[in-house]
């Protein structure tokens, strides 16, 4: 029986972990470390399910941050999509904080090269 009971306990966490796992960012374009020989015309994030993108920030490697008419929305989705500004060529980070359907925040980042 104690067998039994271990064995249900370990399958309950392993379907809960499934159940439950949070969400995270697919796909990025550009993609992380990406070597672009001209600027991007767009910046596209992808996510594993739907999610609200509530701040994001493309900085160079300075730390200056570069505007591109990013808003929250309350629309959750899989997938968005920026036009940018034309870069210049520098190396660049990309923060973003998202929350799931449970309300969850969380971040991730990424980064890319202009040449």
């Amino acid at each position: 029986m104690k067998i039994l009971i271990k064995f249900l306990t370990v399958i309950s966490i392993v379907f809960s972990s499934a159940v439950f796992a949070h969400v995270h960012l697919e796909k990025s374009v550009p993609a992380d470390n990406a070597m672009l020989m001209k600027t991007p015309e767009e910046l596209t994030l992808a996510f594993s399910k739907e999610v609200r993108v509530v701040k994001i920030t493309l900085k160079n490697k300075q730390g200056k941050k570069v505007k591109f008419g990013f808003k929250p929305t309350k629309e959750t989705n899989t997938e968005f999509t920026w036009k940018l500004p034309k870069l210049t060529p520098a190396n660049y980070v990309v923060d973003v904080t998202f929350l799931g359907k449970d309300g969850h925040k969380m971040k991730d980042s990424f980064g890319f090269m202009v040449h």
